[in-house]
């Protein structure tokens, strides 16, 4: 069984939310407005972002500090990335953020991962900030800043051994529409209610170590695996099933 892993990341590997606490920080406070209008439907995220981007005052110097004092990375990601580079299983970041901030903290942490995929943040010569979507396809199913979706392109076929089972593991509404092409959802906050309201199958999880032991257990020959708690066996059951179907 080999598998692709699309992780996000405000709210899932970095809590809280960067984009959220930096605008509360850094921007002009007709930032708010912005959200109120994305909030009601008026504006999709794509939108919403590029007009509260520029507002950050402070630039790239500002940002960075604001990181390095009040972002954590949650302790459980450094090993479970470790974990996949050992396994040699693709772990992918997907992202409605930023990527130069995920860039910053990933290296701050000593954390490599294979790819980052979020918008570009683009300082003018002024320094002034605005937002880059040039390497997105265009297509969008949820009007996401970048949709996830790309990422997970429909096929006719589920797991299967034409190719790697699929693992998505969100938090918020960035991840909604990939949840319902994915093969194994992770999922916690939002996105959990969103999974149970529309009843798409998930594993709940706070920390990734959670996430590991259900991976390890399914990447296990079944004549090697230990015994499981009952209370961690639908989990797991979950994900073979899914393979096997």
């Amino acid at each position: 069984m080999t598998m692709e892993i699309i992780c996000d990341f405000d709210g899932t590997v970095a809590r809280p939310d960067t984009v959220d606490e930096l605008l509360e920080a850094l921007a002009d406070p007709a930032w708010r407005g912005i959200e109120e209008r994305w909030r009601r439907g008026e504006i999709d995220s794509r939108a919403c972002m590029a007009r509260q981007i520029p507002l950050l005052r402070g630039g790239w110097t500002a940002i960075a500090r604001f990181l390095d004092e009040r972002v954590t990375v949650h302790p459980s990601f450094a090993p479970f990335a470790a974990w996949c580079a050992g396994r040699g299983i693709a772990l992918r970041i997907a992202s409605e953020g930023i990527d130069r901030v995920i860039h910053h903290l990933l290296a701050r942490e000593h954390i490599a991962v294979s790819s980052v995929w979020a918008s570009r943040l683009a300082v003018g010569t002024d320094g002034t900030l605005s937002l880059d979507f040039s390497h997105a396809s265009g297509r969008t199913y949820c009007g996401a800043a970048l949709c996830k979706c790309e990422t997970f392109r429909p096929s006719p076929f589920r797991a299967s051994p034409m190719r790697p089972i699929r693992v998505l593991i969100g938090d918020g509404r960035s991840d909604y529409c990939a949840a319902s092409r994915a093969d194994v959802v992770f999922a916690r906050a939002m996105l959990l209610d969103h999974c149970r309201a529309e009843q798409i199958r998930c594993i709940p999880f706070e920390s990734f170590d959670t996430v590991r032991t259900v991976l390890e257990h399914s990447l296990t020959p079944a004549s090697e695996r230990a015994p499981i708690r009952a209370a961690a066996s639908g989990s797991r059951r979950q994900l073979a099933e899914t393979h096997e179907s």
